[in-house]
């Protein structure tokens, strides 16, 4: 039985802004490439009966550029949204955030940030009642979405480890997380 999760493609982000949320962030070519890519490895590597994806414009792409080598059903859920982050910065600048008091503490460990609207654990709560009611599925997410299940799922000790790339796939393996690399 597989249960794969994989980040969406690399986002066309010009203004090279925090954008979390903020509709109209779509693939890049390069992500559009990504996608592709990860979906002829899904598709030789292993069983995906379907794709479950976050309703974000960049999910719902890379999900269908993957679909077009599994030709599987594409099912869109909520509990695979993007966390909300720190409060205040969506729509900054990486150069604006990164000034604030709340990003040493983010690079240090989110899980002790708390100038939040979401914990990560409810993060992790939401992605996993989906995933345990989900067999042979591929979930198409967000990173601090995907790190946040990953971390709590396997109790780890360091949230920075182990985030995933543009279509970084990973699953979870005897309580380990396991990067595909392709």
């Amino acid at each position: 039985m597989s249960k794969l999760f994989l980040r969406h493609g690399e986002v066309h982000n010009v203004k090279n802004i925090m954008y979390n949320d903020i509709p109209g962030y779509r693939l890049s070519e390069n992500g559009i490439s990504q996608a592709k890519k990860a979906g002829m490895y899904l598709k030789n590597n292993f069983n995906i009966d379907l794709i479950i994806s976050s309703p974000i414009l960049r999910a719902r792409q890379t999900s269908s550029y993957v679909a077009e080598f599994l030709n599987v059903e594409i099912q869109i859920s909520y509990n695979l949204y993007e966390w909300s982050g720190i409060n205040g910065w969506t729509g900054t600048s990486f150069n604006e955030f990164s000034q604030t008091q709340d990003y040493p503490k983010y690079q240090e460990n989110p899980i002790n940030v708390t100038n939040i609207s979401e914990s990560l654990h409810k993060v992790y709560e939401r992605v996993d009642s989906l995933y345990e009611s989900s067999e042979n599925a591929l979930f198409v997410s967000h990173q601090d979405t995907i790190r946040a299940f990953t971390y709590y799922k396997t109790e780890g000790k360091d949230f920075n480890y182990e985030k995933p790339d543009h279509c970084g796939i990973q699953e979870i393996i005897n309580g380990e997380v396991v990067t595909h690399n392709y």
